[in-house]
């Protein structure tokens, strides 16, 4: 077997919108906790990521809105093509 097998089967699978959104959150919590630092260089190190993060993880929300949205939209559809049969 080589390195690249092995690799290969070692390799995450890919996430979801759930996990990412947890991800996510848990990188901003951790960069508020640096908002603080005597260290000025930190403290914008810190928000600049938390801006950034802040950004993706709206559209995690968005995304996750989204899907549940379309669920809805669908089951109101099957709800509605039964009713006409």
């Amino acid at each position: 077997m080589c390195t690249s097998d092995i690799d290969r089967r070692r390799r995450r699978k890919p996430g979801d919108l759930g996990s990412l959104r947890r991800t996510l959150w848990a990188s901003i919590v951790t960069m508020e906790g640096h908002l603080g630092n005597a260290d000025p260089q930190i403290a914008i190190r810190a928000a600049h990521a938390l801006g950034t993060l802040s950004g993706t993880y709206l559209k995690a929300l968005e995304l996750l809105e989204l899907g549940n949205l379309a669920e809805r939209v669908d089951a109101v559809e099957a709800a509605e093509q039964a009713r006409a049969r």
